[in-house]
């Protein structure tokens, strides 16, 4: 497989071109921590290749360690890793215009050590372990040349994606997840008029039935507030995840 290098960049360069309009950016940016929160694979990988770049260490030691730990536990996760790159590749593809990919160094290096395993690269992999622990102790203040550096995208999907999805979905509605992420806004909008129409006949059907006053106010309760909901992909994974209770 490919390494990661590639994903990374794509993504950063996404939501780096997009930042300058709202409405595109934040959208971009739901699509990307969604798919952070279905693979925590993913997650890691970004994380870290990120974390990687941008760490500073006074030492060569310390450097090392922090190094090698990293690189054994990304080794690990190739395998889960090629079960999301489809999801990836689609995800790149429909912003294929916000694509600029610039080589970054640091990622190409940890891409060679990652996944490249034949022992004929023994001497590529310890330069550029070389060349990685160097940036980490020697690292000098970079000037920044655009209006956001997706650096800093990066650490506002890591700090903010637990916020928007962790406390708010189900087991059940983060199942419901994957299937989410890449609708349009069209595809979104009709999908979303037709769940919410089932899930208020199905909860009708419940309160028609139901010999539980307690109940019975409940029901009107959810029935009343789905109804304030509007078309997004928070209020459909909702509505989906509570017809699956509900059956």
């Amino acid at each position: 497989m490919k390494g990661f290098a590639i994903y990374k960049q794509s993504l950063d360069s996404i939501l780096e071109n997009s930042f300058k309009n709202k409405k595109e950016f934040k959208k971009n940016l739901s699509v990307i921590m969604g798919a952070l929160k279905y693979s925590n694979t993913l997650k890691e990988f970004f994380t870290l290749y990120n974390e990687i770049e941008n760490k500073n260490y006074n030492n060569i030691k310390d450097g090392e360690n922090y190094l090698n730990e990293a690189i054994n536990h990304l080794k690990n996760q190739k395998t889960e890793l090629k079960k999301v790159t489809s999801l990836l590749d689609k995800i790149i593809e429909k912003r294929k215009d916000l694509v600029e990919i610039k080589e970054n160094t640091h990622y190409t290096n940890l891409d060679k050590i990652i996944f490249e395993t034949n022992i004929k690269h023994l001497d590529t992999v310890i330069e550029c372990k070389s060349n990685l622990v160097e940036n980490m102790v020697n690292r000098k203040s970079l000037v920044e040349t655009k209006p956001i550096d997706p650096k800093i995208l990066s650490m506002v999907i890591n700090k903010n994606y637990k916020k928007e999805y962790e406390n708010s979905l189900t087991e059940s509605q983060q199942n419901i997840l994957k299937n989410t992420l890449l609708m349009d806004g069209d595809t979104l909008t009709k999908e979303f008029t037709n769940v919410k129409e089932i899930a208020l006949k199905r909860i009708n059907n419940l309160i028609s039935e139901s010999k539980d006053d307690s109940l019975s106010a409940k029901l009107v309760q959810t029935k009343d507030k789905i109804k304030t909901f509007s078309a997004s992909k928070k209020s459909y994974i909702r509505v989906r995840g509570l017809l699956e209770d509900l059956n």
